[in-house]
């Protein structure tokens, strides 16, 4: 145990609302909270807001409808159809499995930010949380700036992981008799056929895609081949999200715990690893579309489907 010399940290209270993460949960409820009058704080760890559609990679929107209708509206909707609009490829009618263009919905989020006057502040991250009898008195985030103590009249926990409500004193559950669900490094490639992706006979889109739905596709093969051996499932969910670009969500990192760096940071360095060898595989099954893809980029955060569950 380490005690730190005595100091104190600056307190801030200029703030009715802040919110502690800035994915689509986040985001939303700070606009929410800001379009009503109360001055608003969103707090987000990374360099942008939106969270797995864009920092995630996450290449579609999960369905919006219920195959009759739309289901998500409010400011959800908003987006969705903002983010639409930047993608020529995307028909005005097309609500489920809709592709994302990660960098434009930067932007999208930024804009509803500025128009409803919420407070943003980037690569920020919550460290502590002041409570008493589940009552938060303050919570303490770390940034280029130092410690700086926030005290508010509410304060919203949109980390993913629980962090807020936890670290305040909320009971939780969490996979602990078995593993919980795996994890996904997203990733982009570019400088693919489109033709061949679409319309190869076997494997093109139009005809069944390299989705493990396809009976005939690749993607069963490719965990008893041992020339890729991160590559232990059949996922691969793949999306057009630009010119000659398709964005992945494919493989699974199983066993990794979203509260522990150690872990995070382990699966993170296994991800790009992944990443590089669905691409070699990619062009290795199907070259007359991937054979000269380029990996472009993979997540800078990791896409983690289960958590902390507050109780």
């Amino acid at each position: 145990m380490y005690t730190l010399r005595s100091r104190s940290i600056p307190l801030n209270t200029d703030y009715d609302v802040i919110v502690v993460g800035g994915g689509p949960s986040g985001c939303t409820a700070a606009a929410a909270a800001a379009r009503t009058g109360a001055k608003t704080l969103l707090l987000e760890a990374t360099g942008s807001l939106g969270g797995m559609g864009t920092s995630g990679l996450v290449p579609a929107w999960c369905p919006f409808s219920d195959k009759e209708r739309i289901i998500y509206r409010g400011l959800a909707e908003t987006v969705f159809e903002r983010s639409k609009a930047l993608s020529p490829h995307v028909a005005p009618n097309d609500v489920d499995w809709v592709p994302i263009d990660p960098e434009g919905l930067k932007r999208i989020y930024d804009d509803l930010m500025q128009e409803y006057g919420v407070t943003v502040l980037f690569n920020t991250f919550l460290c502590d949380v002041d409570a008493e009898n589940g009552e938060v008195h303050a919570i303490v985030t770390a940034n280029k700036a130092g410690f700086t103590a926030y005290s508010a009249k509410t304060y919203i926990d949109c980390t993913g992981d629980g962090d807020l409500a936890v670290w305040a004193g909320a009971r939780y559950e969490f996979e602990e008799d078995g593993e919980p669900m795996p994890s996904t490094l997203c990733f982009i490639l570019s400088n693919v056929d489109l033709y061949a992706y679409l319309y190869h006979p076997k494997y093109g889109h139009r005809n069944g895609g390299i989705h493990p739905n396809n009976k005939k596709s690749f993607t069963h093969l490719l965990p008893n081949d041992d020339r890729f051996p991160e590559i232990l499932d059949t996922h691969l969910c793949n999306n057009i999200i630009g010119p000659n670009t398709v964005g992945f969500n494919a493989g699974h990192l199983f066993g990794l715990d979203s509260t522990d760096p150690k872990s995070v940071s382990e699966a993170m360095m296994r991800g790009r690893r992944i990443a590089k060898q669905y691409r070699d595989a990619l062009a290795a099954y199907f070259p007359e579309a991937f054979g000269n893809a380029y990996l472009v980029a993979t997540a800078p955060v990791m896409g983690v489907r289960e958590s902390r569950r507050i109780v």
